[in-house]
């Protein structure tokens, strides 16, 4: 017999499935922690796990009665024996509410080990085999542990201190999904498992079930558009814990990467607060409840494009889509900067179709989101294309020779700088009903001395979603200045 540890919805479609296709013949026991559903919808999901015969026996951790008898809450700077006496305490709680010999199971399995039944386990160094929490999330342990630390301090400080989420050396093995892992990293206790390729090549009897378990329902979609598949986030697991902005973010991807696609949205399963109906009102939404996972079984065309804010589940949709447009954390508490990459895309795109395919150099960080947009645009680039410079500092553009781009610094512009050819100024016009604000900014373009003209970049384009409209227009020096107030 197997016994399988979760705390996500994530893990639990992940168990199902492994536990179907790697212990079809071998009985298995399910332990939740009570807080993957709200309390009035527990006896009832359990039920209805139970009643599917995947599992011997479904069990709830009871985290918030153990939670009341641990005692204090920890903080980082808690001493050794405060973390030690509460990790008793929590290991006392389950000792006496398990009443399971954990030695007459054949395999442990063990997601978020840094809830109580975890803690027990690597406390008493039981040998267990550790599950990820999102697809590729062993890649990612910083930024895992930092949602940890957002939803509780106290289990982020027990969880360091024993070497947890993917650390410990009492895991013998490390259940995750390798295809997703972030470039150049390795485990060698990694054992892969992704949950669409084993629906897809291991069981794909089983997938008519499972997707009954979920309610899920086909969804057909019309033919005439290619399929963008917007992923949500929990509010909770964001920078930002703000409504508005959660939905600029969400009207501004749309606007910006889903225009001319038949839009699905896939909401968090926990995100019950944005009306996405009223936001996108041509989108199918499907149930918070199905797991991004099935969604390659359940729609009737195949997904073009996901796109997400920087959702933990896009991987899941990963190995089915043509194109994947995801952004670091940083658009998290700048998303406003998107505008920025837009323009900046559309500078580079209007400077390639002048001098062709474009080699990129950066002078600092690229604006966020522009390797998307330079996507979304089709700027070509290209190793041996045109040297670009793209910089935030006037002094590097004026001193450089070649093509060059001068970004805008924080959204904020300095003046002309010394030898531009050109003075894009880009602005972001809101109406009455729109969240966005106001925005005015400029980008500045040089050129090699030689060259006879430069591009002037003219765009006008409605971000409906975000109801607004951001402009660029040009304005060319013909006397280009030396430095600044100085001319030729």
């Amino acid at each position: 017999m197997v016994l399988y540890h979760l705390s996500t919805t994530y893990q639990l479609l992940y168990c199902i499935v492994h536990r179907l296709a790697r212990h079809e013949h071998e009985e298995a026991g399910l332990l939740m922690v009570e807080y993957i559903c709200p309390e009035g919808q527990r006896a009832d999901f359990v039920k209805r796990l139970k009643d599917t015969g995947w599992f011997s026996f479904v069990r709830l951790v009871p985290e918030k009665q153990f939670k009341l008898k641990r005692g204090r809450s920890l903080k980082e700077n808690s001493t050794e024996k405060q973390i030690e006496t509460v990790i008793r305490r929590v290991c006392g709680c389950v000792k006496n509410w398990l009443g399971l010999d954990l030695s007459t199971f054949s395999r442990i399995y063990i997601g978020s080990d840094q809830w109580s039944f975890g803690i027990y386990c690597l406390y008493n160094r039981i040998p267990h085999v550790y599950i990820e929490d999102a697809s590729g999330m062993l890649s990612q342990r910083e930024r895992y542990m930092a949602i940890t630390k957002e939803i509780s301090l106290t289990n982020y400080v027990i969880s360091e201190y024993l070497h947890g989420a993917g650390h410990s050396d009492t895991e013998i093995a490390r259940l995750c999904d390798t295809s997703n892992f972030l470039p150049g990293f390795t485990d060698e206790k990694a054992e892969d498992f992704s949950i669409y390729r084993a629906l897809r090549d291991e069981i794909p009897h089983r997938v008519p079930e499972i997707l009954r378990f979920y309610g899920a329902e086909p969804v057909q979609l019309p033919a005439d558009k290619p399929v963008c598949m917007f992923m949500t986030q929990y509010i909770k697991s964001m920078t930002v814990r703000d409504l508005d902005v959660q939905e600029q973010l969400t009207t501004l991807l749309l606007d910006y990467f889903a225009d001319n696609y038949q839009v699905v949205i896939k909401p968090h399963p926990k995100d019950q607060w944005l009306n996405y109906r009223r936001i996108c009102p041509e989108a199918a939404i499907l149930p918070g409840s199905v797991n991004a996972e099935l969604i390659p079984f359940l729609v009737s065309r195949p997904v073009d494009r996901v796109l997400t804010a920087s959702s933990t589940s896009v991987g899941g949709m990963a190995p089915t889509a043509r194109d994947v447009f995801s952004f670091p954390l940083e658009i998290e508490t700048n998303w406003e900067a998107l505008h920025e990459g837009y323009a900046a895309a559309v500078v580079l795109r209007v400077i390639a179709e002048q001098i062709g395919p474009l080699a990129l150099r950066e002078d600092g960080d690229f604006p966020l989101g522009l390797c998307n947009f330079l996507r979304e645009e089709a700027v070509p680039t290209a190793p041996g294309g045109k040297p670009v410079l793209l910089t935030k500092d006037p002094m590097r553009f004026a001193a450089h020779k070649g093509w060059r781009v001068l970004l805008p610094e924080k959204g904020h512009s300095s003046g002309a700088p010394a030898r531009a050819r050109a003075k894009i100024t880009v602005r972001v016009h809101p109406d009455k009903t729109s969240l966005l604000r106001g925005l005015s900014f400029a980008l500045y373009l040089g050129a090699p001395d030689g060259e006879p003209a430069v591009p002037q970049p003219e765009e006008e384009r409605v971000l409906s979603h975000s109801h607004a409209v951001i402009h660029m227009t040009t304005a060319l020096y013909n006397d280009r200045p030396l430095w600044p107030g100085k001319r030729e």
